[in-house]
């Protein structure tokens, strides 16, 4: 089972999901809202602080390597969003940021996804 600390760090880091979501335009957009970037920073320095540093020091061993290997993908998805950003920041065209936009969204749900295995199956 998961410790307290480790399923507060999963349901908070899905609120902070959420919300990034939220921002995101639904089709073809004009113009990407402003107020992205700032929450992707924020967004960030959280994970880096709470889900990042997060071990299977306190967890029996019988869930130690499922949550080791969601985990692991947990860290790999965020690197391949911060990527997605990068690109959405540098799109100029419509439908350059349409794509990224669409791609962001699209990680943002198997985030979701991962941290729900981990609420959920890894408990």
């Amino acid at each position: 089972m998961l410790s307290a600390s480790h399923n507060r760090a999963y349901q908070e880091f899905v609120t902070l999901l959420t919300k990034l979501n939220s921002l995101l335009p639904n089709q073809n957009c004009e113009f990407v809202p402003p107020q992205i970037k700032p929450e992707f920073h924020r967004l960030t320095k959280w994970f880096n602080q709470n889900i990042a540093n997060l071990s299977s020091e306190d967890l029996e061993q019988a869930i130690a390597p499922r949550w080791q290997s969601v985990q692991t993908e947990i860290k790999r998805e965020f690197k391949l969003l911060t990527t997605d950003m990068l690109f959405l920041a540098s799109a100029r065209s419509n439908p350059s940021q349409t794509k990224r936009l669409k791609s962001i969204s699209d990680r943002l749900h198997k985030l979701t996804g991962y941290c729900q295995i981990m609420l959920h199956d890894v408990n």
